[in-house]
């Protein structure tokens, strides 16, 4: 968590909003198929910087909760108009409910099954009955492809390049990808900075397991840019 914060003001660099654009569209439609003139409210989990919900704002009311204060203050300047909230999403509990919850990639970090458990509670327990759900883990164990991306971009005064390598071996729930960000300061000075993060990763029979234990019906998995996303409904 302490470099996750450290390189809060960087991620606007690494994955700008704009790159978010294209998801936003079919994430709203699974959440909300029959929203019409309805604005539904929309909980999301680990929102980070609000990158994907500065687009699904045009749909929902959104409240956006995550485990950072650097990233809910980077999402505040995006996203003035909506309500930010610091928790973690495998023990948050809101007096509300709301039309559907969201939780994107961040569902990755769950690296135990018992954390993952909790996070689908949580979405559950914010949900109106009939409420959806969708959880969108970069990687399950039946589609889980390694590789190794990079990418980056520059800003008025400052410019970030990032390289991810995935490593192929998954230990147990886990799996580690390595990054190294090369930094431009606004003085033009450069520096580097590694880091290793480990993510979860189940199989599919256990995310469908763990979600009706937590509370769902009619789930489905639903492909999107190469992994599962999961839908599921309150029951």
């Amino acid at each position: 968590m302490k470099l996750y914060d450290e390189l809060a003001d960087w991620w606007p660099l690494m994955s700008p909003p704009e790159d978010y654009a294209a998801e936003a569209g079919p994430v709203a439609r699974l959440l909300a198929p029959n929203a019409g003139t309805h604005r539904p409210r929309l909980l999301e989990l680990g929102a980070g910087g609000g990158h994907l919900a500065s687009h699904l704002k045009a749909w929902f009311d959104m409240t956006l909760v995550d485990l950072s204060p650097r990233m809910l203050e980077e999402s505040r300047r995006l996203n003035p108009e909506c309500r930010h909230l610091l928790g973690d999403m495998r023990d948050l509990r809101l007096d509300e409910r709301f039309d559907a919850v969201l939780v994107f990639d961040a569902i990755s970090h769950m690296t135990r099954e018992s954390d993952l458990m909790a996070t689908l509670r949580t979405a559950r327990a914010h949900l109106n009955d009939g409420g959806r759900a969708l959880f969108c883990p970069d990687w399950t164990v039946e589609c889980f492809a390694p590789s190794t991306s990079m990418g980056g971009t520059d800003g008025p005064k400052c410019g970030m390049r990032y390289l991810e390598w995935t490593q192929p071996a998954i230990v147990g729930t886990t799996y580690e990808s390595d990054l190294v960000y090369l930094l431009r300061e606004a003085d033009g000075s450069r520096r580097v900075v590694e880091d290793r993060i480990v993510m979860g990763i189940f199989p599919r029979d256990t995310w469908l397991r763990l979600l009706a234990e937590a509370g769902f019906g009619e789930m489905a998995i639903v492909p999107q840019s190469g992994r599962d996303v999961f839908q599921a409904v309150a029951a």
